[in-house]
Order: C-alpha cells, then structure tokens, then sequence
C-alpha cells in the first residue's frame, strides 16, 4: 500500500511537471517567437524575406526602402542612402538598433501561426513612418564632411526626432569587398549608431550639468558667487587649467566664457553628493528608452574622486562620458521647463504599425529632469551665453547654446561639441553635433549646427 502511495505521488510529481514544462514552453514561444525567428542564426529566413518586406519612409513620405520584383531597393540618392544607413540598416544584423533589424516581424508580416512562410498576398506586412527627414540628415552628413562623428535633432516638446546621423557610414547600395577583413581599420565603428549606442568625453558642455547642481543646491550662489580665474589653479597639488584669463567671474559668465576655473570651482563647493545626485536625476547611468530600443548609458562616477577630479569632472573631463541622444534630451528638458521627452523614431500615424502606442505626452514618455524655476534660470544663461558676438551665426534664431571642447588623450585632437535648442514656439528644436578629433567645438561643431538650423527654420 505505500509502495502504491509513493509510486502514485511520483507519477502526479512528473505529471505536474510535465504540464508545467508545457505552460511555461507555450508561454516563452507565445512571447519570444518573433525574436527568434529573426535572430541572426535563422538569417536564411529573413534574407529571403526581403524580396518582399514592408516599406520605411521618412517624414515627408520620401520611400527609404521598398521591395520590388523580388529585391530590396534603396533611396536612388547615393548621400540620402549614406545619411539614413544606421537609422534604416542593412539586411543583416550588423546594426542592432536599425529598423531593418528591430522590426524585421513587421515588414515582413510576420505571423504567430504561420510564421513568414505565408505567401506574399496572404501576409499582412506593414510600412514604417519615421520621424526623421532624410534631406535633412543627408546636409548634416555633407556638413561632417570627411570627420568622424554624429548629429542629431529632435522636438523637445513631442520627442520627434528630425534627424540622426552617424559616421563613418556606407552606401548600402555599393558596399565596400573589403569590409569583412578591414585590414586598414577604415571601417572601425562603421556599423555603430553612435546617437544610440556610444557614449564619448563631453568636454564643456557638461558644464550645463553643473550649473543645473548648483541652482538646485545652492541657487543664491549661483547667481552670487564670484571665482577669480588666472589661468590656472592649483587643488591639492594638482593643477586646473583654462584657456583664458577671465579675472574674477560669477556662474552666468563662466558658462559664457566656457571657464574651467569657475566651473570646477562650482563643482567642488557642490561637492560628490550633490553632483552625483542631480547626475542621477538627469538620468546618468542608466539608458533612457526610444521607440527603437534603449541607448548606451551616460556615465558618472565620482567613487574614487579627489577634490582636484570633482573639479574636473564639473568641467566634463574626468570619467565623464555622456550619449549623445540622452545629452539631447538633457537641453530638451532645460527648454521645456525641466520635463525631457523621451525620443521617437517611429512617426505616430493611422498607417503606423505603432499608432497603437501611448501618446506622445504620456506620463510614460516623458521624465522631469528638473525643476521649472531650475530649467529657466539654466536657459537664460543659454540664451546670453548664444547672444555673445562670436556666436554671430545664430543671430537670426533664437537660440541657447553650448560649446564644448573635449580632450580624449593618447595625443589626440579634442572631440569639438555643441548642443542646445531653438526658442521657437513653430520650430521647438534642440540639437546637438558632434566631430570627433575636430578639435574646437565653436570652429568646427558650431558652424553645422547653424547650417542645420536655418534648413529647419526655413520658410517653405
């Protein structure tokens, strides 16, 4: 009799098992499918499937891609092709965040039954509106010219993102026989987005970083306090340098002079708590989310740091590094009264495979940086720091800025930046450029960004 009990229990124990093997299999394969029909070891699948995949187009309805009489076809535009090739992708996995990549299951109709071994007319494959406009990425790639680097743009008040450009890049169409070995480093990082997944040294324009610290910890200071800059400045045997002699400058001037001294100074009164912790409200690291999945996370880590390395780190040197695209919703959030958007790629139309989404000014897409009296009072320091003489290209916008030169080491020119936004009720646009190994953010980054702002604020 217990011989039966025990065999009897056993057989219930595999039995459970068994259908709860079987759950959490149909769940999995309910959940993940998608993914793994398209992950890299089934690409004989996809590459197939592109003979007759959805379209992309951008903001204008311009056709990026489409597939016709059983082939995948590009932009006739050779630039266009080279200014979108991170955001659209190529036909494999080489980029991780491309929209060929990330929603290969919605151009090529995928279904959970039938997976994509439906014939073409029984398959309802879907076309994908981004919010980018490809003539304006392609003036940014002409603007990069030969460098290293990235651009982009996007509506701080509805997280649309204009425009997205990243190089080295590729045509699609003519892709080099020597890519494979790149013996000659020469496509090093050429399948990276690196507005969505890098992160570099932001020299200076880290410096809106410190000044939102300062107003939050200690606003009378901020508007009060004076720091005499001669050059340089010696912290517990360690020196601080600046590229100019500013005599003795408050916060507002600093940042318009772009003053090492005043910045770091500011920095070490604020001390590690209080930078670390207006970092981590800004979202440093951790990544912040778009629609096409999430980017590189900015770092900031002050563990280690002596007084002379919170100085630094103030200026935007140290272990700083921050992603483009979060740094881009950093100046958002500054000019739109400390609320970022959060980026979005995919345009939010009835013919959208992701029209289904929250709206765009959801609480979910949208994340308070800072305060409202913060975010003015780092703007109107913006805005004096744009109306300086030297930045005479942006007379005609109304316009707040930033600068930055950052050094990287290893005898290597400094990475030249520049980031900030228009005050534009028609045009709210905020924008950040930068050209690695450049050298001055205001000779090399400015003048793109200028170029770029009177394409956006042109009268059609």
């Amino acid at each position: 009799m217990k011989n039966s009990r025990k065999r009897s229990i056993i057989l219930l124990l595999l039995v459970l098992s068994f259908f709860s093997g079987m759950i959490f299999l149909i769940t999995k394969f309910s959940t993940n499918a998608e993914k793994w029909a398209f992950k890299p070891y089934n690409l004989h699948l996809s590459l197939n499937s592109f003979a007759d995949a959805g379209r992309i187009y951008d903001t204008n309805s311009t056709v990026l891609a489409e597939s016709i009489d059983g082939k995948r076809i590009y932009n006739e535009d050779s630039q266009i092709r080279k200014a979108v090739f991170h955001l659209v992708g190529d036909e494999s996995f080489n980029i991780s965040t491309s929209i060929q990549n990330k929603f290969r299951d919605k151009l090529f109709g995928y279904n959970f039954l039938s997976g994509i071994d439906l014939p073409s007319f029984l398959r309802k494959k879907s076309d994908v509106y981004l919010n980018v406009d490809s003539k304006l990425c392609k003036l940014a790639l002409s603007e990069l010219k030969d460098h290293k680097g990235a651009v982009a743009l996007y509506n701080y008040k509805t997280g649309e993102v204009l425009c997205m450009v990243s190089t080295p890049t590729l045509d699609i169409k003519n892709l080099p026989n020597d890519i494979s070995s790149n013996k000659n480093k020469d496509y090093d990082a050429v399948f990276l987005n690196k507005i969505l997944s890098a992160n570099f040294v932001p020299g200076s324009i880290f410096k809106l970083v410190t000044a939102i610290c300062t107003f939050e910890n200690i606003p009378k200071e901020a508007l009060e306090k004076t720091f005499e800059c001669k050059g340089k400045e010696i912290v517990e045997n360690e020196k601080i340098t600046c590229a100019g002699y500013h005599g003795k400058i408050g916060l507002k001037e600093g940042l318009k002079e772009s003053c090492n001294i005043v910045l770091g100074n500011f920095a070490m009164t604020l001390g590690k708590n209080n930078m670390i912790r207006t970092a981590e409200k800004l979202c440093f690291n951790k990544p912040i989310k778009t629609d096409i999945g999430e980017t590189k996370e900015s770092y900031f880590n002050l563990s280690d740091a002596n007084k002379a390395s919170v100085a630094w780190s103030g200026i935007g040197q140290y272990k700083n590094l921050v992603n483009p695209l979060h740094m881009l919703t950093i100046v958002g959030a500054i000019a739109n009264e400390g609320v970022a958007v959060m980026p979005k790629i995919i345009k939010e139309n009835k013919n959208n495979f992701l029209n289904h989404r929250k709206s765009k000014n959801s609480e979910e897409n949208c994340i308070r940086y800072t305060t409202k009296d913060v975010a003015n009072k780092v703007k109107e320091m913006m805005s004096y720091t744009a109306k300086s003489s030297i930045f005479y290209k942006f007379h005609n916008f109304n316009t707040c800025l930033k600068t930055g030169t950052a050094e990287v080491g290893g005898e290597k020119k400094p990475h030249a930046w520049v980031t900030g936004f228009l005050q534009n009720e028609k045009h709210p646009v905020a924008f950040i450029v930068l050209v690695e190994n450049a050298g001055s953010g205001f000779e090399e980054a400015v003048p793109i960004a200028a170029k770029l702002l009177k394409e956006v604020t042109k009268e059609t």
